[in-house]
């Protein structure tokens, strides 16, 4: 007699488990990031930071674009009285080492004497950077005419100083003959400077300096 034995068995599959970030936000799941194998796109950042240069180039591209159209030469001329006689005027004028004791703008002066003879004054600025000027025309007390030195500068051009004496006081006429190389720069003028500006500062500086004299 033949017994039939049977056996039976339970089929055991595998399981997996995956971690599932909370619904809160936060870093991306395991799962998702394992099932679809994919990262998030960076595209959006990269359009963000686009637009914003571009919002900080325009202006100054419009600015440049004006300039261009602006002339790169101009003249300012201003006119006033001092309480002085042309000779003490002059003085005044021409002392330039004490330059720095009545105008802010001007914070040290410095001596160079070249080789040709030509003395060139050095003028320290608030921001410590060096200007030079020279003497190209001097008729005391008359007329003074002093330019900036240097070929490699943004702007450049003559102050002249014309003297008319008017009993016990003087009209001191100052001319500006400039230019400024820079578009970009002429468009700043041109939009937020007066173009007397420099020359104004120098009138209310130097007149309350020649009124003690």
């Amino acid at each position: 007699m033949i017994r039939r034995i049977s056996v039976t068995t339970d089929e055991v599959k595998p399981t997996t488990k995956a971690y599932v970030a909370p619904e809160s936000g936060g870093d991306l799941s395991i799962a998702s990031a394992a099932g679809t194998g994919s990262i998030p796109s960076m595209k959006p950042t990269f359009v963000s930071i686009g637009i914003i240069a571009g919002i900080m180039v325009l202006p100054a591209t419009l600015l440049y674009v004006f300039g261009s159209f602006q002339p790169e030469h101009h003249i300012s001329t201003i006119a006033f009285t001092l309480p002085k006689s042309p000779a003490v005027v002059w003085t005044a004028l021409t002392d330039y080492g004490a330059t720095p004791q009545w105008w802010p703008s001007v914070k040290k002066v410095r001596f160079e004497t070249r080789p040709d003879g030509q003395t060139i004054t050095w003028n320290t600025d608030p921001h410590g950077k060096e200007i030079g000027f020279r003497t190209l025309e001097e008729k005391a007390p008359i007329q003074l005419i002093r330019e900036i030195v240097g070929d490699d500068l943004p702007v450049g051009g003559t102050w002249t100083y014309s003297f008319a004496a008017e009993q016990t006081t003087t009209r001191l006429m100052l001319t500006e003959d400039g230019f400024i190389k820079s578009p970009f720069f002429r468009a700043i003028t041109k939009l937020f400077v007066k173009p007397d500006a420099t020359l104004r500062d120098f009138e209310k500086n130097f007149t309350a300096y020649v009124e003690k004299k």
